[in-house]
């Protein structure tokens, strides 16, 4: 999930200001009542965060999920790894294999917020770490200021960037990969193979300009964007303000109000449906060039 650089002015770190909390009230939209929510939770997060022991919520989690995680002493890190892992619960999807917090300067996701690994070896990654990670691992880039990351989405949202402005998005977004990638696995014999295959980009300008209508610019980059994001932000508009946990009816009859063409778009991509692919001319083209790079 890569970041664009935005010319906006940086009005507050950290907690989010009375002020605008009371400016999103008084909207009384449908978006400004979710950015509210958001803001409302990640102060009560932040400020959970503050005397938080990483070191135990990496036990939690590893006795409650199985996950081995690495927050880099990070607590607010910590904080967001443990919610979202409770929201993929809830939704009785797979989580991720391992959570890793790495500074990614000096390579190819260096302007990345966070990254699934979907190859068993990244070279990239392992010129610095000279390590592999787990298939289907989450790692969140530790350059960002986490403790700020809700200001920080409230701009690439508004350039429709991203899909939602939730300051649990990045985090979801990686764990859909992570949950994708392991539906393919259970479905195909080559579910690695179709995993990257679909990291390919669209180059239909009509699929291309629907996705950014109904999802984000980032969604529309290709199938496997397309399912992060488009879950990503029916996950966080079905999330309970107080508990931040989805309401699983909420999350399918938001799912359900999708339109035709973008339901179709979503379940081919989720189930990677051949058939239904080829309706938005991905299939053919993508095909052609993954055989390609096979010779």
């Amino acid at each position: 999930m890569k970041v664009q650089n935005t010319s906006r002015t940086v009005s507050f770190k950290g907690l989010i200001p009375a002020s605008t909390l009371k400016e999103l009230a008084k909207k009384n939209t449908v978006e400004s009542k979710r950015l509210l929510n958001s803001c409302l939770g990640f102060n009560a997060v932040y400020k959970g965060a503050e005397n938080l022991n990483p070191d135990k919520v990496a036990r939690q989690i590893q006795d409650k999920f199985h996950i081995n995680t690495d927050f880099g002493n990070n607590p607010i890190v910590a904080s967001f790894c443990a919610l979202t892992a409770n929201i993929f619960q809830k939704l009785g999807w797979a989580k991720p294999t391992g959570f890793f917090l790495r500074d990614f300067n000096g390579t190819y996701y260096q302007n990345a917020l966070g990254i699934c690994m979907t190859h068993k070896r990244d070279d990239s990654l392992y010129s610095k770490f000279k390590k592999d990670f787990p298939l289907r691992s989450v790692i969140m880039n530790s350059f960002p200021d986490w403790w700020s990351i809700q200001e920080c989405m409230i701009p690439v949202r508004e350039q429709n960037h991203f899909s939602t402005n939730h300051f649990l998005a990045p985090f979801i977004h990686e764990f859909v990969h992570s949950a994708h990638y392991a539906h393919l696995l259970k479905k195909y014999k080559d579910g690695t193979e179709i995993m990257n295959r679909m990291q390919r980009e669209f180059t239909n300008q009509k699929t291309i300009v629907m996705i950014q209508k109904e999802t984000s610019n980032y969604g529309a980059q290709s199938p496997c964007e397309l399912i992060a994001e488009e879950m990503t932000e029916l996950i966080v508009n079905s999330l309970d303000p107080k508990t931040i946990l989805p309401d699983v009816k909420v999350f399918k009859m938001l799912r359900k109000q999708e339109p035709n063409l973008m339901d179709e778009l979503i379940d081919a991509s989720w189930n990677y449906d051949e058939e239904k692919l080829k309706k938005f001319d991905w299939l053919k083209s993508q095909v052609c060039a993954f055989m390609y790079d096979k010779k």
